[in-house]
């Protein structure tokens, strides 16, 4: 089962080296990635995490909740306009893997 530290930990770290490769063992096929600015699907979540990303930046990651079939997470998130932002995001998971990620910013 993946964990959900695991995954934003190999995401970070993606994002940082512009690559994707080990994103990748952690999401399922049909992957779906929501927030309020944009909605992707698994090839062009790969894609962003390959390009770098965004200049935002989740840091403090407090983990509300998690078993094998969802994850919640509280953050913090920085950019350069978005200081001290607060965010929160749910995963569901099946087969293992995550299915759906959906954030929220909550200021």
């Amino acid at each position: 089962m993946v964990s959900v530290m695991e995954f934003l930990r190999v995401s970070k770290e993606g994002l940082a080296i512009k690559d994707s490769s080990e994103v990748e063992k952690f999401i399922t096929d049909d992957f779906q990635m929501t927030t309020p600015r944009v909605s992707l699907n698994r090839q062009e979540f790969l894609d962003w995490v390959a390009s770098g990303g965004s200049p935002t930046v989740p840091s403090d990651f407090e983990v509300i909740y998690e078993n094998d079939d969802i994850a919640a997470v509280y953050h913090s998130v920085q950019s350069h306009n978005a200081l001290g932002t607060q965010a929160m995001c749910v995963g569901n998971k099946r087969d293992g893997k995550f299915s759906v990620w959906r954030g929220a910013s909550a200021r």
